[in-house]
């Protein structure tokens, strides 16, 4: 049993609700008072199935962002080469990527469209690659999105049940600055020892920084790919996040997911994308009681589905 499954396991014994697991740990049924509620993988039974999908689909987030004014990075969605349909007609060849590098000042990232935890995303500056990850992206996706490199300073994670945020937290890209002593190795452990410990093999990694000699081990923010995260304690940068979050839910209702919101180096705000999917274990490694807050979030959710 997972840890997420132990810990909804907990939650239906306090809440007197019979819980089972099958299709091999992917579907959680939940049942009380004749009532059966599901959670598939981490997407719980709370939001309409329609805005589910929507939320998934980055191109798709971004056109119903955008028809309703919402800030948002921008998006450009293109297919696989071999798909002929009427719908992917004149969006499913290469020269549009090209035409778009060019058109984004030779710097753009190329990413799966339903993908998740940084996982087939690439930032492109050399013509000669665009081929090569488009290609790299197909291999396990019909359709991918192009869209330009923002300048992120940081970029912020809102969990949100009812369409109130209920977590708000911040995540700081693997970037680390020498001392003149510790090796790369030593100063991204102690960056992240949940990631990096045991996991630096190459010799490169013995290399001593310099004083103030700058590393940066991932350009993304993703708690998947080393980054970690922080809390958000600036009342006035709290209320700029919690005013885009009501501005998306003055035009829909959002029942239970993640919305992450980039800040560029220039002070501008933008919705990066929104997950139907909740999932909090790597942010519990970080902060004390976070288990005991994960555990009552999963636990507002659950009472949701019975209410």
């Amino acid at each position: 049993m997972s840890s997420f499954q132990k810990i909804i396991q907990d939650i239906s014994v306090e809440l007197n609700i019979n819980m089972k697991v099958v299709s091999k740990g992917w579907v959680i049924i939940l049942e009380k008072n004749g009532i059966t509620r599901f959670i598939i993988g981490q997407k719980f039974d709370l939001n309409s199935h329609a805005i589910g999908l929507v939320m998934d689909d980055k191109y798709a987030m971004f056109e119903v962002l955008s028809a309703n004014n919402i800030p948002t990075i921008q998006y450009q969605m293109l297919y696989r080469p071999n798909i002929q349909k009427e719908y992917a007609r004149n969006a499913n060849h290469y020269e549009i990527a090209e035409q778009y590098f060019i058109d984004h000042g030779e710097s753009i990232v190329i990413k799966s469209n339903f993908g998740l935890s940084g996982i087939d995303v690439y930032h492109v500056t050399k013509k000669e690659e665009i081929a090569f990850y488009l290609d790299k992206v197909f291999q396990n996706n019909e359709t991918l999105s192009l869209c330009p490199f923002y300048d992120i300073k940081a970029e912020y994670r809102l969990i949100v049940l009812d369409n109130e945020c209920l977590l708000m937290y911040g995540k700081k890209k693997p970037v680390i600055y020498g001392d003149g002593k510790r090796t790369i190795r030593e100063l991204l452990q102690e960056f992240n020892p949940y990631y990096f410990n045991n996991k630096l093999s190459d010799s490169f990694y013995n290399k001593v920084l310099e004083t103030n000699e700058q590393y940066e081990y991932s350009w993304k923010f993703n708690l998947a790919e080393g980054a970690v995260p922080f809390p958000v304690q600036d009342i006035e940068l709290q209320e700029q996040l919690l005013n885009i979050l009501n501005h998306i839910t003055s035009k829909f209702d959002l029942g239970f997911c993640s919305l992450d919101i980039i800040e560029t180096t220039d002070h501008k705000f933008y919705i990066m994308e929104l997950n139907s999917g909740v999932s909090l274990h790597k942010y519990s490694y970080f902060f004390e009681n976070s288990e005991k807050i994960l555990k009552e979030i999963y636990k507002k959710a659950i009472q949701n589905l019975f209410r």
